[in-house]
């Protein structure tokens, strides 16, 4: 089983520097101790050779896909509340003749959006033990000798990597 860096990082750490055995890792992580011992290894694991894939042609699906593409491109304009639903998309070409099923409709739908609206990428932090910190100052109410009273805090956390 292949594992991100970050998570084969959080492992080795745990085994390393928290001396955790396998189980318990296998255990908090919920990965199968094969992997955990993959992790532990010197070298990553290479990731598995992709699997061939031939495409098939979609006869009764084909004709109606430019239609389908337009219908979702046209979505793009539309005011949030007036787009087309899949099921909805699946109706109209229905009524123009398509005799497939929905889940195909719902699937070329899913890959149109993958492609055209690709997911927002994000970078995780990544900092130096005791290098970064995060401060703010605030106010809170404390109970002290028996008396509420208005305090000063001041909060300061560590950014560290788990």
């Amino acid at each position: 089983m292949f594992l991100p860096i970050d998570e084969c990082e959080h492992i080795r750490r745990e085994y390393h520097v928290y001396h955790k055995s396998i189980r318990q890792i296998a255990r908090e992580t919920g990965h199968c101790r094969d992997a955990i011992r993959n992790a532990l290894s010197d070298g990553p694991s290479p990731p598995p050779p992709p699997s061939p894939f031939q495409s098939r042609s979609s006869p009764i699906f084909g004709p109606f896909q430019g239609r389908v593409e337009a219908l979702l491109a046209q979505n793009d304009c539309l005011p949030r509340k007036q787009r087309y639903t899949s099921h909805r998309i699946f109706e109209i070409i229905h009524m123009e003749g398509y005799q497939g099923c929905e889940s195909r409709v719902r699937q070329h739908i899913a890959e149109w959006k993958r492609i055209h609206h690709p997911p927002e990428v994000f970078l995780p932090l990544e900092f130096e033990p005791g290098q970064d910190a995060q401060v703010d100052w605030g106010e809170a109410t404390v109970v002290l000798a028996g008396q509420r009273q208005s305090i000063q805090v001041f909060v300061m956390r560590l950014c560290v990597v788990l």
